[in-house]
């Protein structure tokens, strides 16, 4: 220790009448009193905040003004990835215990117990403490990092820090506690590889001065554990290997306090976001268990609760999910009031439960008030308020309202435009729902335009090979395929198929799609041969992959059929139908629209090489699942029994003629069209149709 010239009695009480102020939250009298003691510590008398660089540099020798070349004597703070320091703030704000609006929306973590606390107290003096100045110093810096001005909390704990070490006393508690708050602050900001880092500095002290079995190093597992499992590319294996370690320590002490509580949770979030929603409900419970005996109705009990409630959210349990989200609101109101984020985010959540049940009505009513709750929390121009736009935009869509789908989906991204960089994906996504929307209203040109825009962006921030680049360039391909600009769709489609070989082989789902589009494509230009090729290659594909949807294998084996029947192979066009509807009846069941599509045309091929009999078995089969899909008005069913009259006359059953012509002829007649559409004998008798794929939505 230092031999300091001061009143070490008075440094003490100035110090710890800080900490006092400190808890009470009365920042102006908590700086006062703290700098008093500094005053006192450098045998100064400076009104100025000033004095906080003065004081010690009178005392280190120049340290605290110190340049970087000085602060390289410090190990401990060399080793942290920490920004240069800064200047203090003045202390002339308006209001010394203001906290600070911009890093409102950075500490809303910091309304929930992770663990990232550790050492957060600030730290009394008694008349013997060693560093006394560094530990005021402290104190300053935990004052400055509550008002949320963290620059100069950062300042302060670097200053601190560096004046321990320079000392060489072996104060190991006070020294992990600005590191444990550097950490925290990096942390709070977002900065998290610097965080990483500090924790892991952290570590390394806390296993050298206390063992490695000891609180203090589970302290710091659990803080790298959280650090790994928020970070965006964050490493989930890490995270759980650093908590489970963590959480072992916890448990050798014996007690079950609100630190094993914490760790708990933190774990179940581990696995929660791994997939593994078993344990993450396991580690919940027990965490909710004991949270509940520690700490009552805290908060923290809440946030537990609203964990458990997404675990049951995830696994389809929606009515236990429910009761979780309500349990939460009820607590949190009570904590936050009315108008908070979280409270938002749980109503949207329940809107999201309402919505996956198809209860449009209720989830609408949930979504408006999670709007009108986070609008008054965060104001209109945040990024929650355009998540829960988009999913209102998404309930609109599935309601079929493409128009006020597309409304809100473009109130959702005139917000994310305002609020995120251009390259963030919720961007490109909100983008590619209003593409989508455009592309189902047949608006096909602003659908180009907006894909188009997706794709430069996606070129621009996005991994060079890339799925969604393929996505974006799929989707790009079947919207000129409707412009009828086959040469640039086939050239869009290709690429797509390389990007998407690149990422994933020749064995991929997402191949053999595109195969299939390009021969739709091919197709139109009149390119049979080519054609076929790509469809029997994406039907070799499809056959390989266990997890290949059958509708997507019949649509591969009809379009196959098609082109056969069209070259006029009616035996390979037989055998293609008649597998596409063995594998429809099989995915789709025996009333499927598809399915009577397929019996339409397989009745066509019959009837081309004169075998009557099976031409009416087929059509008959057609026109029952016709009637039972569309009523037995409409124009398909016309068309069918059209067909059924033709072959009628052909065996000379006049009677059944004119009943399937009358039929055919009042159905015409009643929707509109005019006569010719009622085709006697051959004529125009044989149609073919390239089936499209219902466009896929991807809002």
């Amino acid at each position: 220790m230092r031999n300091l010239a001061c009143n070490t009695l008075l440094v003490s009480a100035l110090n710890n009448k800080g900490v006092g102020f400190l808890e009470k939250r009365d920042f102006s009298s908590a700086k006062d009193s703290l700098q008093k003691a500094l005053r006192v510590v450098a045998n100064e008398q400076d009104d100025s905040v000033d004095v906080i660089k003065r004081s010690i540099s009178n005392q280190m020798g120049g340290v605290v003004a110190a340049t970087d070349d000085q602060e390289a004597s410090c190990p401990i703070l060399s080793a942290l990835s920490i920004s240069s320091p800064r200047p203090v703030s003045s202390s002339s704000d308006n209001d010394e215990n203001s906290v600070d609006s911009t890093s409102k929306y950075l500490r809303h973590r910091s309304e929930y117990d992770e663990g990232m606390n550790f050492f957060s107290e600030p730290l009394l003096l008694s008349h013997d403490s060693p560093c006394v100045d560094a530990i005021i110093i402290f104190n300053l810096g935990r004052v400055y990092h509550q008002q949320g001005k963290f620059e100069d909390a950062l300042y302060l704990y670097r200053r601190s820090l560096c004046i321990l070490e320079a000392s060489q006393a072996c104060e190991t508690t006070t020294m992990l506690a600005i590191l444990f708050n550097i950490g925290n602050l990096q942390y709070s900001s977002g900065d998290l590889v610097d965080a990483l880092n500090t924790y892991t500095v952290a570590l390394q002290v806390s296993q050298s001065s206390f063992g490695v079995d000891s609180v203090e190093v589970a302290a710091c597992l659990n803080c790298i554990g959280v650090v790994h499992y928020i970070m965006p590319n964050g490493d989930s294996d890490r995270a759980l290997e650093a908590v489970t370690i963590s959480l072992n320590l916890r448990r050798q002490t014996g007690m079950c306090d609100s630190h094993l509580g914490t760790t708990l949770n933190n774990l179940g979030r581990i696995y929660f976001q791994r997939g593994d929603y078993g344990k993450a409900m396991s580690a919940y419970s027990e965490s909710l268990h004991i949270r509940q005996a520690t700490a009552g109705d805290s908060v923290d009990v809440a946030a537990t609760i609203f964990n458990i409630g997404q675990a049951h959210h995830h696994t389809g349990d929606y009515d236990s999910a429910m009761t979780r989200y309500n349990e939460f609101l009820q607590r949190a109101r009570i904590h936050f009031g009315d108008y908070h984020r979280d409270i938002a985010i749980v109503v949207t959540c329940i809107g999201q439960i309402y919505h996956e049940r198809k209860d449009y009505d209720n989830a609408m009513k949930a979504y408006q008030e999670a709007l009108r709750v986070g609008r008054a929390a965060l104001g209109p121009v945040h990024p929650e308020i355009a998540i829960t736009l988009n999913k209102v935009g998404n309930l609109h869509h599935e309601m079929g309202d493409l128009e006020s789908a597309l409304t809100v989906y473009q109130q959702g991204l005139s917000v994310e435009t305002a609020v995120l960089e251009a390259g963030n994906p919720n961007v490109m996504v909100t983008m590619t729902n209003i593409a989508e929307i455009r592309k189902q209203q047949g608006n096909f040109k602003q659908a180009l335009k907006c894909y188009k825009k997706v794709l430069s962006l996606q070129r621009k921030y996005a991994p060079e090979n890339s799925l969604e680049i393929a996505n974006t360039l799929s989707s790009i391909g079947y919207v000129r395929h409707q412009m009828a600009d086959y040469p640039g769709a086939l050239e869009v489609n290709q690429e797509s198929l390389r990007l998407r070989r690149e990422v994933s082989g020749d064995k991929d789902e997402g191949v053999a799609s595109t195969l299939t589009h390009i021969a739709l494509v091919l197709l139109k230009m009149n390119l049979h041969d080519i054609a076929l090729e790509a469809l029997s290659e994406s039907y070799r594909i499809r056959m390989d992959l266990e997890d290949s949807k059958s509708k997507d294998i019949a649509f591969t084996l009809y379009n196959i059929a098609m082109i056969h029947h069209h070259r006029g192979n009616y035996d390979e066009a037989l055998k293609f139908y008649r597998e596409t509807s063995r594998v429809e009846g099989e995915a789709l069941g025996d009333n499927h629209r598809d399915l009577g599509i397929t019996f339409y045309n397989i009745g066509q091929v019959y009837y081309q090489r004169g075998d009557m009999e099976l031409a009416l078995i087929n059509f008959h089969k057609a026109l029952e699942i016709e009637r039972n899909n569309f009523g037995e008005e409409h124009p398909t069913c016309a068309r069918t029994l059209n067909e059924i009259g033709n072959i009628q006359m052909q065996r000379g059953n006049v009677k059944e003629l004119m009943d399937n012509y009358t039929q055919a002829a009042r159905i015409y007649r009643k929707a509109g069209m005019p006569d010719d559409h009622l085709v006697v004998f051959g004529t125009d008798l044989f149609r073919f149709e390239i089936v499209q794929p219902d466009a896929a939505g991807a809002a």
